[in-house]
Parts: C-alpha cells; structure tokens; sequence
C-alpha cells in the first residue's frame, strides 16, 4: 500500500468518524455511556469475528496481549467521548477532538521521536484554523463536556502512538478483531456491574437499532480495520494531521445536513478561512519541502567546505 492509498484510507475514517456525531446525537438522553460501548463494539466484533473466524483462530499469543492492552484504551477514549457529547453540540465536540494534533507531538517528544519541520508547522496552521473556524471562547471549555472532551483527547492520542507500534508488529486484521472483541467485554461488564437489570431496560426502537448498527458499521468495524491497516504504512503524526480535518468535514456536513446538527450552525467567513487553514496545514505536514531544504543546505556547506 502506497502512502497516498492510505492517506486516502485515513480520509474516509474521519468522513465515518464527523459523521457519526449525528447518530450519537439521534441515541436517547437515557442511553447511557456504558450501553453505547457495548452495543456499538459488540455488534462490530460479531461482524468481523463471522466474517474473519478462521483468521483469528491463527492470532499469536503477542497479539491477544497487544489487543488487550489497545482496547483497555479505546474503552476509555469512546466512553470519554460519548460523555462529552452529550453536553456539547458537535461541531465544538469535533473541535476539541482534534486537539490530539498537539497531544501527540508531545507524547512522540517523550519518547524521542522527533516529528518532521513539515509536520510540526502544519501542526501549527491546523491548531491557528481550528481556532478561527470554530470561534471557541475560554469560557466554552470549561463545562463538563469539554473536560471530557479533552480526556478522550488524551486518550486517542495515545492509542494513536499505539497502534503506530503494534500494527507494525502484528496482523492488522488480527489486532482490530481481539481489540474490538475486548473492548465489547469491557464495555458489557461495566454495564453490568452499575445496573445489572439496565439490558432489559432498554426501549427497542427502529431508531435506536439504525443508530446502533450504522455506528458499529461504520465507526467501528470498518473504521478500526482500516485505521489498523493505514497505520501498518505511515507514521503517528500524518494519522493525526488527516485526523484534524473533522472540523472542516463536520463543518460541511452541518451545512448540508443542518437539522441534524442542531439546526443552528452557520458558515461565516471565520469558518470558511479557518477549514482553508486546516487543509492547508494538512496539505504542508504531508510534504518534506523543509527537510529537503535543509538537506540542501547541509550538501552545499559540504560542497563550499570541500573547495
């Protein structure tokens, strides 16, 4: 796989993931956290365990370690997401988790593994678009959703740096099943341990089911597998940069689905100049042009040195 076949993979992640805040949004007020982790993994690992069984009875001891140990974070991530989301309109929600394009330089610095030039400055322009497209105020981020937010935050990032390590070292495909079907367990549990009889609970509705499996579908099943497998060709960082365009493409989607995002989102001039900054610092941390100058100079130093 080429790396431009897997930016364009990672494109169509962050398409299924912008989208999916307007079927979190339509899952009812009293479907709680815990439900929606269960469900929504639990429904993908039956997907990908029907379709792939005879791979996953091959996986090696190494990968149902680093699958354990990957879906303990997602579980937190998705659970720290879904609680913000519930107090936070999407398109601020999406802002926030964009934010791992500071989060993960960070964590690579801790464990020496410096980003390109390229990419720290489209990091950058991305963090200064995020700003002005969104108009978010100080204020705004201190409520509960935005500390959620900012924790679930924490999390993708580090499961970012992760799964950059491990789908490198294992079978993507393996990795994703035992880290879908962990993360359901997980989910399953939790919900079982604060309210046993909360299954039977549940209203069962043509809404919910839609919600439900579209989000399986595509925010998991198809997503996870092939994020596993886009990483297994690229680095941390570039899967963040494309990450960080969910502003913009939540930005759009609002404009033509606007009843599905409260009705009430605008595209003004800030908005617009800001998605240009996003793209743009994304189109810069994809290229080398800084590296390549520098190299440039360091030949003709060499060269003028020689003489």
């Amino acid at each position: 796989m080429s790396k431009t076949e897997s930016n364009i993979l990672l494109f169509s992640i962050t398409l299924c993931w912008a989208a999916s805040y307007i079927f979190i949004k339509n899952l009812p007020e009293n479907f709680s956290s815990y439900a929606y982790l269960a469900l929504t993994t639990g429904i993908a690992a039956v997907i990908m365990a029907a379709i792939f069984w005879k791979q996953l009875k091959e996986a090696a001891k190494s990968t149902w370690l680093k699958g354990l140990l990957l879906s303990l974070i997602l579980s937190f991530n998705l659970l720290a997401e879904k609680k913000g989301i519930q107090y936070m309109e999407a398109a601020e929600a999406s802002f926030l988790s964009a934010l791992t394009i500071i989060i993960v330089p960070l964590l690579l610095f801790l464990f020496h593994k410096k980003p390109t030039k390229n990419q720290l400055l489209g990091a950058g322009m991305i963090l200064i678009g995020l700003c002005i497209s969104s108009g978010m105020h100080v204020e705004k981020l201190c409520n509960a959703g935005a500390f959620y937010m900012l924790a679930g935050c924490f999390g993708s990032a580090v499961y970012t740096i992760a799964v950059d390590r491990y789908a490198k070292e294992e079978h993507p495909l393996l990795l994703c099943m035992i880290q879908m079907l962990f993360t359901a367990m997980t989910g399953f549990l939790i919900w079982f341990v604060k309210d046993p009889s909360a299954v039977s609970k549940i209203v069962i509705t043509k809404e919910l089911l839609s919600n439900i499996f579209v989000l399986a579908f595509f925010a998991k099943a198809y997503a996870y597998i092939v994020l596993m497998y886009a990483q297994k060709y690229t680095d941390a960082v570039s899967v963040t940069v494309i990450a960080s365009t969910e502003p913009v493409i939540t930005l759009l989607l609002a404009a033509l689905l606007p009843a599905a995002y409260g009705g009430n989102r605008r595209i003004n001039g800030s908005s617009v100049a800001g998605a240009v900054i996003i793209m743009l610092g994304a189109a810069v941390a994809g290229l080398r042009f800084l590296e390549d100058n520098g190299r440039r100079r360091k030949s003709d130093a060499k060269t003028v040195g020689s003489r």
